[in-house]
C-alpha cells in the first residue's frame, strides 16, 4: 500500500491520498504531489502526528521526506518521535547545501525570493557567503535532535549512486537492528 501526505512550510497539511494498492494509485500520488491538489484533507489546522495518524489504519512504515529548513523543525521532530511509538518513522533528509553554495558576488546586497513561502529577503554579500554553512549547521542540528528522539535519519544529496548506497546501507542496518 502506498499513500501520500504533503505539508506546507509551516507543516500544515496541504494534500493527502489514503494508502491504496496499485500502480495507478502511485501515479495519482505523484501527480497530486506535483500539482498540489487537495484530496481527503480535513478542515482545520492539525499537528503532524494527527494528520499522519488519521490516514493510517495499522502500524506502517512512514518515511518523512524534507530538507527540514523551516522554522518549527524542533516541534515537528518531537511530534514525529511520538508517532514513532506506534509506526516505524524515519526521516529522509534532502541535503541541500549545494543550492546555497553561490558564487562570490561583487554587489553588496542581493534580493532573494523564496518560492515556498512567497517572501522576499535582502542579504548582504557576507550573509550570502555564510548561507551554505548555516544550512549545514541547521540540518546537522535537526538530524541530531531526531536521533536523540529515537528517529532514524538518512541524509541524501544529488548524487544518485551515493543516495542509492545510503538507502541500501540504511535498509540493511535497519533490518539487522529489527531482527536482533
Amino acid at each position: 500500500m502506498f499513500g501520500l501526505i504533503t505539508f506546507d512550510d509551516r507543516f500544515e497539511q496541504l494534500a493527502a491520498a489514503r494508502p491504496k494498492i496499485g500502480r495507478s494509485h502511485v501515479i495519482y500520488c505523484v501527480e497530486l504531489y506535483q500539482n498540489r491538489l487537495a484530496l481527503d484533507v480535513p478542515g482545520g489546522v492539525r499537528d503532524v502526528t494527527s494528520a499522519i495518524e488519521g490516514h493510517l489504519r495499522r502500524s506502517s512504515l512512514v518515511p518523512v521526506i524534507s530538507d527540514f529548513l523551516f522554522q518549527d523543525a524542533d516541534r515537528v521532530v518531537r511530534e514525529l518521535a511520538l508517532l514513532n511509538a506506534v509506526h516505524d518513522v524515519f526521516l529522509l533528509m534532502a541535503d541541500v547545501r549545494f543550492a546555497y553554495e553561490l558564487p562570490s558576488l561583487s554587489d553588496g546586497w542581493v534580493e532573494a525570493f523564496d518560492v515556498e513561502t512567497g517572501r522576499t529577503r535582502v542579504f548582504s554579500r557576507r550573509e550570502l557567503s555564510k548561507l551554505a554553512t548555516r544550512v549545514t549547521e541547521w540540518q546537522d542540528r535537526v538530524a541530531k535532535q531526531a536521533r536523540d528522539a529515537g528517529l532514524d535519519v538518512v541524509r541524501v544529496g544529488l548524487d544518485r549512486w551515493e543516495m542509492e548506497t545510503a538507502l541500501v546501507e540504511f535498509t540493511a542496518e535497519r533490518r539487522l537492528r529489527k531482527t536482533t
